[in-house]
């Protein structure tokens, strides 16, 4: 994981380029909304956060999500996954990774809108499950599952407690939400 504006995009590209290295790297957004927040001066965040770690060789890129914790407007979060992973000369595509208090029943809505090549950021909607962690990374996987396979999330807890704790502890998280 690197935070690719707290070190720098040379620093960035200078890892992807590295032989050594032979893991993905991971490009974490601590520190963008000092570039894009601003109504009057900065860089669009589908730049920032798109296509920037995308031409310095990040494999996976994080930022915020629009139904989590973050104030991100829908469209600005998918014109960054776009940035990712149009096609761009010869540049593998970006794993697009939002994260942000993200929970298991937001999955459907998160593959609506990004489709199943993505990686999903979550650390609070893991450990915060009433079970523990592995109940909670459980839930995810089910709600991941249940999604990919056209099943909608309350009937997938029918069959999976962990998926209906989640559930449950995470009542409607899109109220109050415009999507």
């Amino acid at each position: 994981m690197v935070n690719y504006l707290a070190v720098g995009f040379p620093v960035l590209r200078a890892l992807a380029e590295d032989p050594e290295i032979k893991v993905p790297i991971l490009g974490h957004m601590d520190l963008a909304g000092v570039f894009y927040q601003s109504p009057h001066h900065g860089i669009t965040s589908h730049i920032v956060l798109g296509k920037m770690p995308r031409l310095a060789g990040a494999d996976i890129a994080v930022y915020p999500a629009p139904y989590g914790k973050a104030s991100f407007l829908p469209e600005k979060f998918q014109a960054v996954a776009k940035n990712l992973t149009f096609p761009l000369y010869q540049l593998r595509p970006t794993f697009p990774m939002p994260s942000g208090g993200i929970v298991p029943g937001m999955i459907p809505q998160v593959m609506k809108d990004l489709g199943s090549e993505i990686v999903i950021g979550t650390g609070g909607g893991i450990h915060a499950h009433p079970k523990g962690a592995v109940a909670g990374a459980t839930a995810f996987r089910q709600a991941i599952d249940a999604t990919m396979q056209g099943i909608p999330l309350e009937q997938a807890a029918a069959e999976h407690e962990d998926l209906r704790i989640a559930l449950e502890e995470w009542v409607d998280p899109f109220k109050g939400l415009a999507m």
